[in-house]
């Protein structure tokens, strides 16, 4: 309360001095306009949606944008001539995606993970075996750092960025990498 008196009285003594009545500071302008300024600051945050996805107990993550649905693994059925990381076909609603085994595409390791995230048609027929989603959230473009390093330099590395989320370190899954890198390797193996 004795803020406020303090405020009313040093506006009456500014608007007393200049005689400019239209253009006096009002009580409590300062900290409207301060909180204004902050909500538009958050307003222009670009934010982008992403699901955060277990593999091994590592996280993972991908723009939800290009998701179609996470759902429990079915019947798989066997490729010949793949890369070792393809399990197989799966079928979603008629349509058969590739099912890639995100364990051994990035660490080598089989995994006997038995639910799968599926992508749009339109990114690619892919679907990725996971062990579990953990949660879906909003990241501010400026979280997203940047993975430099000689391993990660290459064009096909399908980790681009990671975040932090609950002390953890999240790394997003790049598609079109991901995308690039599979068609690649079916292309060795098949020449």
């Amino acid at each position: 309360m004795e803020e406020n008196i303090a405020e009313n009285t040093e506006a009456t003594e500014k608007t007393e001095a200049t005689g400019d009545t239209e253009n006096a500071e009002k009580p409590g302008t300062a900290e409207k306009a301060e909180t204004e300024k902050t909500e538009t600051i958050e307003e222009n945050t670009v934010y982008e949606k992403y699901i955060i996805f277990t593999v091994r107990e590592k996280r993972y993550a991908l723009p939800s944008k290009i998701i179609s649905e996470v759902a429990a693994l079915e019947k798989v059925f066997p490729l010949p001539l793949v890369p070792d990381y393809v399990r197989g076909i799966i079928n979603r609603y008629s349509v058969p995606y590739a099912l890639i085994d995100v364990s051994f595409f990035l660490l080598k390791d089989t995994s006997e993970a038995q639910k799968v995230i599926v992508l749009k048609e339109d990114i690619d027929k892919l679907a990725l075996l996971i062990d579990d989603v953990t949660d879906i959230v909003d990241i501010p473009a400026g979280k997203l750092m940047k993975i430099e390093t000689e391993e990660t330099a290459s064009d096909d590395n399908p980790l681009s960025a990671f975040f932090e989320w609950k002390g953890n370190h999240v790394f997003c899954l790049e598609a079109g990498e991901l995308i690039g890198r599979i068609k690649q390797d079916f292309e060795q193996r098949n020449t």
